[in-house]
């Protein structure tokens, strides 16, 4: 299953276009800041900013539009990426109306651009 997340124009891998970030500042995700999905939570003892993301708070798989998730992740990391951070995910509290198929967490990590990778220097998935 996480072999075919990496295979290009597999259904579970998250499909990122350039057009999808030419206007992402202009873009408003207030709804879904209100979910508290993404939050920066402060420093570890390395004085990296620890950024917290949980699944549990993601809405309904229907009405959950991935694209724009992502736009969203990364409008919230361009803020801490240019310096080390850590990830911390909890993939606890999901239930099968909001669980995102772990192919697709996989994808996600595998498309986002070198940028948000190369100071992410702790990744735990809880």
């Amino acid at each position: 299953e996480v072999a075919t997340a990496g295979e290009l124009g597999s259904p579970e891998t998250p499909l990122v276009s350039s057009k999808l970030f030419e206007d992402e500042n202009m873009e408003d995700f207030t709804d879904l800041a209100e979910h508290g999905i993404v939050d920066v939570v402060g420093d570890d003892k390395g004085g990296r900013k620890i950024i917290v993301v949980s699944a549990c708070k993601l809405p309904a798989s229907k009405d959950f539009d991935n694209q724009r998730f992502l736009r969203y992740l990364m409008a919230t990391l361009d803020q801490y990426v240019d310096m080390d951070y850590s990830l911390v995910y909890f993939h606890h509290g999901l239930t099968s109306k909001n669980k995102p198929p772990l192919s697709w967490l996989w994808g996600l990590y595998k498309v986002v651009d070198r940028r948000y990778k190369k100071n992410l220097k702790t990744c735990f998935i809880v």
